[in-house]
């Protein structure tokens, strides 16, 4: 396997150099002045679109080298056809009327049809007044090229043209060589008959192809010596020969042969596929095995791959387009949604410095306490994650930071990052003022975090609850529900009610401690709402339980040793998580209030 057009390759490689060149030079400056106006730095994505540029745009030049398989012997069926070929050399044929001369016209229209006649076996005949065969049948391209260069060269400037006595005697040949009458004739004559008159029997398997070379308005005969030097034209009685073609002459002939048909030929005309049409139209002998060497084309396994890799190239560097189409596509409704939040001037200042680089880590960090102020939460997340560790506390950020980094991440829903953070966060912090504070906010954060989740637990047991007594409903009216079926129900609904009843009483033994613990807390909610960093939790559970007290659940249908269980499950809940916040409330004041 190699290249077969190896001698191209300094070319290639000096065109594929300077591509490289141009791309890198016209993409710096292009980048320089997108950095320079815009403050966008080049994006990853842009490095491998061009790499990936390169290697298609150097597979595309490497193919044009012409890869090639190594050389393969098969074997071709052919079409066993014989034709022969009968050039006229009369007199007549070095009229030049047709350029450069009808002879080597004639000449050049059988060089071209014998490179394509390909399964044809060939043999040439030169006639005049009589015959002669320079070739005999074979396949040899440059044996007939070198017979047919040889033939434009003659001077045969007084024979004349026995066309019909050229025609029998090569449908005799045929016979001779394949032991019947069988083949193809392709004569070459300007169709002056001088020696006798046409007079042809052809038998129907062979077919002829007349080619007239000449034009109607003739021309005369030259004469020249064996030097090339031309010392007059032919005469008769004291005038010049014309010569004229006569196209009666091939309209005559072709419609009298069983199967005949005629072209002509003039200075720029070839005829060679159209006669090659009319032969392999006939019906042929058969068929023939021949040994070919071939030499497979490989071009596509360099140009396949690298149009893939022009395709990948134009991908990676459109990979925003592409993403941005995709989001327009399918979340539409979403974007529709999205409450617009407004900041404000000193933020988008702010934002504007970030872009460009010119914020620190502490700076940073305020900017995304600014956002969370201002609304913008999942913009404030992204740059608390950016620049704060949940595991380590850094004692030069402001802890209101880490609270609002935890309570964030709490609202998202994400309550493993954010406990972790409080975690932290209350670890790191002294005994003061500012310490207590936040670790009540904390507290309180993640109190209301838990009952909004039970909340809405609840919620959903009671809208299937609700979904269940509508279905029955709709079967008590369809007339299947009797006597039997009412003291069932009324039967479930009195143990319903007992079992509600347990965990109310329950909760009415609790400790005495841990019920004041808890009105406590609850008493300081109001004054600390105000404070800085105070989540939004707790109001959405406030609104929650007004929800509950103006509409009562409806009985559970579960039975009341599993209701019991899930009560005494949901108190022990509740207890680990007042005892968090418990060591809190011992050492405040007496005074302090938190209702």
């Amino acid at each position: 396997m190699n290249f077969n057009q190896l001698q191209y390759w300094p070319g290639l490689v000096f065109a594929f150099v300077v591509f490289i060149f141009l791309v890198i030079i016209l993409e710096k400056k292009f980048f320089k002045v997108v950095r320079t106006y815009w403050f966008f730095k080049r994006s990853f994505f842009s490095v491998i679109s061009t790499f990936l540029l390169v290697l298609g745009m150097g597979g595309l030049i490497l193919s044009l080298l012409d890869l090639r398989g190594p050389e393969e012997k098969v074997k071709m069926e052919v079409p066993e056809e014989r034709t022969i070929i009968l050039i006229d050399t009369s007199a007549s044929m070095l009229a030049e009327d047709v350029k450069p001369s009808r002879l080597q016209k004639a000449s050049l229209i059988a060089k071209h049809f014998a490179r394509k006649a390909a399964g044809h076996q060939l043999a040439i005949v030169a006639f005049a007044e009589i015959q002669k065969k320079i070739v005999p049948f074979t396949n040899d391209i440059d044996l007939i090229d070198a017979r047919l260069e040889s033939i434009k060269n003659l001077r045969n400037q007084y024979g004349s043209s026995a066309l019909s006595s050229a025609i029998q005697e090569s449908i005799q040949y045929f016979r001779e060589v394949g032991g019947e009458a069988r083949g193809n004739i392709l004569v070459l004559t300007d169709g002056e008959e001088t020696a006798e008159g046409v007079k042809l029997n052809v038998p129907k398997d062979v077919h002829i192809a007349l080619v007239g070379i000449g034009t109607e308005q003739g021309g005369r005969i030259p004469l020249d010596d064996g030097n090339g030097f031309r010392f007059g034209y032919k005469k008769d009685k004291g005038r010049d020969v014309i010569t004229k073609l006569n196209e009666n002459f091939f309209k005559t002939t072709a419609s009298d042969l069983p199967s005949g048909k005629y072209w002509l030929a003039n200075s720029y005309t070839l005829p060679s596929d159209e006669i090659i049409d009319f032969f392999s139209g006939e019906k042929v002998k058969g068929e023939n095995q021949q040994d070919m060497i071939i030499r497979p084309v490989l071009m596509e396994w360099i140009v396949v791959p690298s149009i893939i890799l022009l395709v990948l190239s134009y991908f990676f560097k459109a990979i925003r387009i592409f993403s941005l189409g995709f989001l327009m596509i399918y979340s539409p409704i979403r974007a529709e949604e999205k409450e617009e939040i407004k900041l404000s001037e000193s933020t988008i200042e702010r934002l504007g410095e970030l872009q460009k680089g010119k914020l620190n880590h502490l700076e940073k960090v305020k900017l995304a306490d600014q956002l969370y102020k201002e609304g913008s939460k999942e913009e404030a997340l992204a740059l608390y994650q950016e620049n704060l560790n949940p595991k380590k506390i850094d004692k030069l950020i402001p802890p209101e930071a880490y609270l609002n980094y935890g309570t964030g991440l709490l609202e998202k829903g994400d309550a493993g990052s954010g406990l972790q953070i409080y975690d932290s966060l209350s670890k790191s912090l002294d005994h003061g003022e500012k310490s207590k504070k936040l670790n009540e906010m904390m507290s309180k954060n993640v109190s209301a975090f838990f009952k909004q989740i039970e909340q809405k637990e609840q919620q959903k047991k009671q809208d299937k609850k609700k979904d269940n007594k509508d279905q029955k409903d709709e079967k008590n009216k369809g007339g299947g529900g009797g006597q039997g079926d009412k003291k069932d129900e009324q039967k479930q609904s009195g143990q319903q009610k007992n079992d509600q009843q347990k965990p109310q009483d329950n909760k009415d033994q609790q400790d005495p401690k841990d019920q004041e613990d808890k009105k406590q807390g609850d008493d300081n909610k109001e004054d600390k709402a105000e404070e800085k960093g105070q989540s939004e939790i707790g109001k959405k559970e406030d609104k929650g339980n007004e929800g509950k007290e103006k509409k009562p659940s409806p009985p559970k249908k579960i039975p009341a040793k599993l209701k019991q269980l899930m009560s005494d499950d949901r108190q022990l809940q509740m207890k680990m998580i007042e005892n968090g916040t418990r060591e809190l409330n011992k050492r405040k004041s007496r005074e302090s209030k938190d209702w």
